[in-house]
């Protein structure tokens, strides 16, 4: 049974977590998830047949239909009214990823991410929002699952570092994310995303972020914007032009 009739409405039992969102919670039987969440998720991944992204931060596209009351995981990215998700496995950085990989102690991670999207999305901070997070657990370990919003038709900030607009929507996304008080541990170009139709910039992978209701301190700030810098140094051998300004903009 749902834990409340609030939004979103989540799920639990001793083996597992689910919280799904506003847009799905309409229909269809989410308890069922609770025991077989992990291949309902996979089969979908599989007929989407799409990756979103490179590297260990990678996605796979999955595709929620809407039919009336009724929830069909079997929709096709055509189906009237479908939803597009972008499906990850939470996994340890750093240290931890070559240890623990994708196994943690409890669902608490995922919770806490969940919360913090619907916060910052509350704030006006852009960041999709979270479809469907699902925690199973195998032995003494905990495997996490989040599915976001597709933003689709969008490029990272790190591949549009050349475009003068896309840097600077970035620029003012990362002033926004400062100003609210967000600390995000792995904020770096290539988890923001650019809608060159749109003209703005989307915040993923809150992995590890916390809002911090005193803000962010200056050398705070700095050691962001620097660390920001340092990517596009690591992965394109220099800073673009752009991160001149912003770097004036954001720290003064």
């Amino acid at each position: 049974m749902p834990d409340s009739a609030a939004s979103p409405q989540t799920y639990s039992d001793d083996q597992s977590w689910l919280s799904v969102s506003p847009a799905l919670a309409q229909g269809g039987d989410w308890a069922a998830w609770l025991q077989d969440g992990e291949t309902q998720l996979e089969a979908m991944a599989q007929q989407a047949d799409r990756v979103l992204g490179t590297g260990r931060g990678a996605a796979r596209a999955v595709t929620f239909g809407l039919n009336g009351d009724s929830k069909d995981s079997t929709a096709t990215e055509s189906s009237p009214n479908a939803l597009h998700g972008a499906w990850r496995i939470n996994r340890h950085g750093g240290m931890l990823g070559g240890i623990r990989g994708d196994r943690y102690r409890d669902a608490y991670r995922l919770q806490q991410e969940v919360n913090l999207s619907g916060a910052l999305r509350f704030m006006g901070v852009k960041t999709p929002e979270v479809l469907l997070a699902y925690s199973k657990r195998h032995g003494s370990w905990w495997r996490q699952h989040l599915v976001t919003e597709e933003i689709r038709d969008a490029v990272t900030v790190f591949d549009a570092r050349e475009s003068a607009q896309a840097m600077q929507a970035a620029g003012a996304l990362l002033e926004q994310i400062f100003s609210v008080g967000l600390w995000a541990t792995d904020l770096h170009p290539a988890n923001l995303l650019w809608q060159q139709d749109q003209q703005q910039c989307w915040l993923i992978d809150l992995a590890g972020a916390e809002l911090r209701p005193q803000g962010l301190s200056s050398s705070e700030r700095r050691s962001r914007v620097e660390r920001f810098a340092r990517y596009f140094k690591k992965h394109a051998g220099s800073e673009p032009a752009a991160m001149a300004d912003m770097r004036r903009d954001l720290l003064g």
